[in-house]
This record gives C-alpha cells, structure tokens and sequence, in this order.
C-alpha cells in the first residue's frame, strides 16, 4: 500500500516525538505512567558563587534531598572543582536548605561531611533517607578503595552510612562499611515498600564481567541486610559500571519505576524502567528518555513533583517540575 506524502513526512516525527515504549496488552488495564519535565530548570545552587579559595570551576554531581526536622528541605551531594579528577577532588558533600522546594536560591552551609584521611579515600553520592516518626536521618555514601591502582580497575566500594538528628552534625556508623561490592559500586538509594526496605546502587555485574549493573540489598529493619541481587544491567562494560549510574526507584500506584544515567552513552541520559517487581527491571519496560544527568525524583505532594541535574559540565544544581502522563 502506497503511503500518502504527507503521512510519510510525518511518521518519522511522530517516533521522534514518542520516547516512550508502548505498553503490552498483557499488563490489561494496568496504568504505565511516563515522566514528563513540565518546566524551564531553575538554578537553586551555585557552588561559584560562595566559593573563592581556589581559582577554579566548581560543579556538583550526585545528590540528594531530604526535609528535616526544622521543616525545611536540605540538600547533600558531591562537590568539586576542575581539572577533574573524582578520586583526588571528590571528598566533601556539600550542604543547602530552603524554606521551600521551589525556594529561587538555597542558602549554602558548611560542609556537612570531609573524608577521614587514612580511612575515606572519597565521598560519593550521598543519599538521606528518614523513618516517618524517628528522631534520625541516615545518610549512605561512598567511601572508595584505599587500594593505588583502585582506579584503574573494577574495585569494590565501600558502602557506608552516617546519622543526624539535625541534618547539619552528622555521626558514621561504628559498623562502616555496611558492605562492599566490585565496580565502584556506590550511588546508593533506599525504598521502603510494604514493610522491607530497598537498597539500590550502581556496581559491575562481578569482577570480570564489566557490564553495567544495578544491585539491590533488603532489609526488614535498616540494620541487617541480605546479599546482592542484579536488578537490571546495560550491555555496556567499564570498570565503574557507568551505564547505570544514579539509580532512583519511585513506587507510584502500584508500579515502580527505576530511574538511571546512562552516562557512558550520553553524560546527560537518563532512562526510565517500570516493573511490577521491585527486585527485576527488564530492558523490555522501558518507559522514556529524559536529557538529564544523576537525576533525583522529589515528591512534594501528590500534585507536585520535582526532577533534579547536575554534573560536570555544570555549575551546581537545577530543578524543574515534572508530570505524569499515561504512556
């Protein structure tokens, strides 16, 4: 059948237009949702502007958000400055707040933890997560390898937690590190979904086999954790397991959706997986493509969601507000 000119101008357009996969007629009447950034990004902080002592560039990665026992939102991620090098310039979190999510700009604090010559070789990646009715914040992070070469090879990450009561002193964790995994492992992330809790990070999917992984820990009390379980993995292989960085899962109507930066294929690509099963994300399910990097998924209420970038090629952190819509 001969397809009419305008139609055939078209239909590329369309497919471009259309990130998304559509869903299959087996899932019934479940609801696959996509994520769509529904703003212009706004730039809540600049590390530039409150930092002089060195004649540099600035810029922020891996971060996340918490709203603390003063009411107020706070916000912790790695910071550096260039030449880059995360090994030798990645060893602080920074620390914002703001009155509100949507606050124009956050106010800069102190940092909220520096690695412990000797033992921490870097900070990576933090994430705070807090128990609805609990007077503590636990925040997970990355501490490295102390190991010379631990850059040049897949080495394992130590897996690490520290706990505030005020989101500003913040206390390790005598038992640090909580595990350790081969592939950097790191960019940790907590779901708690009926009754057990999720701990997701990137890592390889073992020492030799480079492909790019994300792992998952559970836990019924935050204390005693099971073994790894590969959850999704991206043909791509490195050392560091960089095609599946930044994970973020969002439970939403009974449907998870996992969040990952594809940063060895584009720095700034960030895919979206759905599942029935938090503990399995096909390559099947993919959801959409967002042109972001090490992205974070804030959920002020029920209308009011929010999606995080950053990374190296920027100066600090921006937010834009994000919908769902049916796939």
């Amino acid at each position: 059948m001969k397809i009419p000119l305008i139609l055939s101008i078209m239909i590329p357009f369309m497919l471009i237009a259309c990130k998304g996969a559509k869903r299959s007629n087996e899932d019934g009447d479940m609801k696959i949702m996509k994520p769509i950034i529904s703003s212009d990004w706004q730039h809540i902080f600049n590390p530039n502007d409150s930092r002089s002592e060195i004649d540099t560039t600035w810029y922020t990665n891996d971060h996340c958000f918490a709203k603390g026992p003063d009411g107020k939102w706070h916000a912790y991620g790695i910071i550096g400055h260039k030449p880059i090098n995360p090994w030798t310039g990645e060893t602080r979190f920074f620390h914002i707040s703001a009155e509100t999510f949507n606050q124009k700009t956050w106010a800069d604090h102190d940092y909220a933890l520096e690695a412990k010559a000797g033992v921490e070789r870097v900070l990576w990646a933090p994430h705070v997560f807090h128990e609805a009715g609990s007077d503590t914040w636990q925040m997970y992070y990355n501490i490295g390898n102390r190991q010379p070469d631990a850059p040049n090879y897949a080495s394992w990450g130590q897996l690490c937690r520290a706990d505030s009561k005020d989101m500003f002193n913040w206390d390790r964790y005598p038992l640090n590190p909580l595990f350790s995994d081969p592939g950097h492992a790191r960019d940790s992330y907590i779901l708690k979904s009926n009754g057990q809790y999720y701990f997701y990070y990137t890592r390889t999917l073992n020492e030799v086999d480079l492909r790019s992984t994300v792992a998952v820990r559970t836990s019924p009390d935050l204390k005693h954790w099971s073994g790894p379980k590969i959850v999704h993995t991206q043909p791509l292989k490195c050392d560091w397991g960089g095609d599946c960085e930044s994970p973020f899962v969002v439970e939403k109507n009974g449907i998870y959706y996992l969040f990952i930066c594809r940063a060895m294929t584009a720095y700034n690509q960030t895919h979206v997986y759905w599942s029935k099963d938090p503990m399995n994300f096909p390559k099947e399910n993919f959801v959409c493509e967002l042109p972001t990097h090490a992205s974070e998924i804030v959920k002020v209420s029920e209308d009011e969601w929010y999606i995080s970038n950053t990374g190296w090629d920027k100066k600090g952190v921006y937010i834009a507000t994000m919908e769902w819509e049916e796939l």
